[in-house]
């Protein structure tokens, strides 16, 4: 009974304080920022989170009463306020751009030196649009400009801000998970080369035999937070491919920025065996060894495909692009353009260890069900 009352009382929604003040936990508040930031994103409005901190040793118990009524009392109905662990809570200013932000921080630090509450005051502005423009090329992965970037201020620097970052201040629960997936790419992808190196060396060899030019195709990518990177796989192609697929823009039965045809003729008579059984992409091992990419993420477009796509497209390169994805298994729920990138989100969205193992278990059928690209 006893753990039944405690399991009620920390799912409920919402804390609420000694005055009734409303206080989100930090999983609620997590929950409410992801949700805000991908609002943000896909509407092109920018928020703000506000950090705020307890400084001082003494009282704190009751200044940390007296921080909740003033933040509930000063703040708007629609902002959402969390604890994020005993002395620290967040602020989620939505709708709120970079000036209304400042605003509010520069209001709060009066309000709090006023009633002589110690607080570290700090603020992030995530903006979709970004604060540059000139990123256009492959350089050093500076994504500014065309995803939701994050800078911070605190009173103490006022001047300017003091950290330009696209991550999300509550990510750093994430570190175990990270380490999970990179451990689990570092074996699959070794034990992987392991036991398909002799098919790819085979499929060399036959790539070399049936069609003149480089058995490896090497191509530029956007991955990781628009980072660029070469991506290997085997040429199934003819040698002057790229050159020739502005002439069949027109053919693509892809709408968006992606190019896909049936039938291409620039296909090559191996190259079409290795498509079907997924056998061109197994060189990509040695991009997730590197850590270029992972087993499990989005697919990574060709740079120019990646950088025309729509602002909410984009939160994709926030996990590392992979091998397999939601879209690698059920392509035919993908119709459009657009519901690749949603299944390619939701994967963002919903990552995990157990999810990334059963979608490598359903990967392994594709290529027996002759399910792969054509």
């Amino acid at each position: 009974m006893l753990g039944a009352l405690i399991q009620y009382w920390s799912d409920r929604r919402v804390r609420r304080g000694r005055n009734g003040e409303s206080v989100l936990t930090r999983q609620q508040f997590n929950h409410e920022l992801t949700r805000e930031r991908i609002r943000a994103t896909r509407r092109s409005i920018p928020f703000c989170l506000l950090n705020v901190e307890l400084t001082a040793e003494a009282d704190r118990s009751n200044n940390r009463r007296k921080l909740i009524r003033l933040l509930n009392r000063n703040l708007r109905i629609t902002d959402q306020i969390g604890q994020l662990n005993r002395n620290q809570f967040g602020v989620l200013l939505v709708d709120t751009p970079e000036m209304g932000g400042r605003a509010c921080l520069d209001r709060l630090t009066r309000l709090f030196d006023g009633v002589q509450l110690d607080v570290r005051l700090s603020l992030r502005v995530h903006d979709p649009e970004g604060f540059d423009s000139d990123d256009d090329y492959p350089g050093d992965g500076d994504r500014r400009g065309e995803t939701p970037t994050t800078r911070q201020w605190s009173p103490e620097t006022d001047a300017g801000p003091v950290e330009v970052s696209t991550e999300s201040p509550m990510t750093s629960g994430k570190t175990i998970q990270s380490a999970l997936k990179r451990s689990v790419d570092v074996i699959g992808a070794s034990v992987g080369l392991i036991l398909t190196g002799p098919i790819i060396l085979g499929s060399m060899a036959a790539v070399k035999l049936t069609s003149p030019g480089p058995a490896m195709f090497t191509q530029t990518r956007e991955g990781y937070r628009g980072r660029p990177f070469t991506i290997y796989k085997l040429r199934t192609m003819i040698v002057d491919a790229e050159s020739q697929q502005a002439a069949l823009r027109e053919q693509s039965h892809r709408d968006g920025p992606a190019f896909k045809i049936e039938r291409d003729p620039r296909v090559t008579s191996v190259g079409h065996l290795f498509r079907v059984t997924c056998i061109d992409e197994l060189p990509q091992l040695w991009n997730v060894l590197k850590g270029d990419m992972s087993l499990v993420g989005p697919r990574p477009l060709p740079w120019h495909e990646s950088r025309a796509c729509s602002h909410w497209h984009r939160r994709r390169l926030d996990v590392k692009p992979g091998m397999t994805c939601y879209w690698q298994v059920d392509k035919e729920a993908a119709e459009t353009f657009d519901d690749w990138m949603r299944m390619d989100l939701r994967y963002v969205d919903r990552t995990g260890l157990l999810g990334d193992l059963r979608l490598i278990a359903q990967t392994v059928t594709v290529p027996i069900l002759g399910r792969g690209s054509r």
